[in-house]
């Protein structure tokens, strides 16, 4: 049968969430807890992401026998391999056509900065940055809306066939000292989410102008290639 996972993971631990060859990843962690079951099948995940972001429900799936009836059951046990740093959150028999990637319809991620004094127990888990104008900052994200060639926001060395993506939303609000960038697009290219927020704050600290910036949304002219830091994004959900 197949089953479809929800869980969250402390990016900070890992090298990513692909598998790769030291085991240092996500994927890896998943894998290990699983074959503590009876279960080695690859784990599939719905999105990848970059060493250092984390994950509030990411979503994974593996095949695996009929004798596990008790989801709940599964889920505690699983649990107790994965934490502390990856949580499993909850556990879905799908049907047998289920694409764990292909039939997400949406992925969201946000992007949270700290204004509050620095506190090294918390900078893995937000970027301590100055405050900003939120009202001058929704401006500049509602740019990305719609369909673009987001070609120019992307880390080089990605194989990628297409660079065209839908960006459904792409907004900012303020919570006490806390400022969240939300993003929803139809599928995101590597580290385009941080090469965005990265080019949003160079217009915000007049590194950059609203011009340029549009520019590069419009695959004209490239303009910023410095990368947001990972420790602020986290994949917030995945809509099928």
């Amino acid at each position: 049968m197949k089953l479809k996972f929800v869980f969250s993971y402390d990016g900070s631990a890992f090298l990513g969430s692909a598998k790769q060859p030291h085991k240092k990843s996500v994927q890896d962690n998943f894998e290990n807890a699983l074959s503590h079951l009876g279960i080695y099948n690859s784990f599939l995940m719905a999105s990848r992401t970059d060493k250092g972001v984390h994950a509030n429900n990411a979503v994974g799936c593996v095949e695996c026998g009929d004798y596990f009836k008790d989801l709940h059951y599964l889920k505690n046990q699983l649990n107790k391999y994965t934490h502390p740093f990856i949580h499993i959150k909850q556990i879905q028999k799908m049907e047998q056509d289920f694409e764990v990637r292909f039939d997400a319809k949406a992925r969201e991620y946000r992007y949270i900065f700290n204004h509050d004094k620095f506190n090294p127990f918390l900078s893995r888990y937000a970027y301590f940055y100055p405050s900003f104008d939120i009202n001058q900052a929704n401006e500049l994200l509602a740019l990305f809306n719609g369909e673009h060639n987001f070609k120019l926001f992307q880390k080089e060395g990605s194989s990628t066939k297409s660079t065209i993506r839908k960006m459904y939303f792409a907004k900012a609000y303020a919570y006490k000292k806390l400022s969240i960038f939300t993003f929803r697009a139809n599928g995101f290219l590597r580290a385009q989410i941080r090469l965005s927020v990265a080019s949003v704050l160079a217009v915000l600290e007049n590194r950059l102008s609203k011009e340029q910036l549009k520019e590069q949304i419009e695959a004209k002219k490239e303009h910023c290639r410095i990368l947001a830091p990972p420790n602020g994004l986290y994949l917030h959900r995945i809509l099928y």
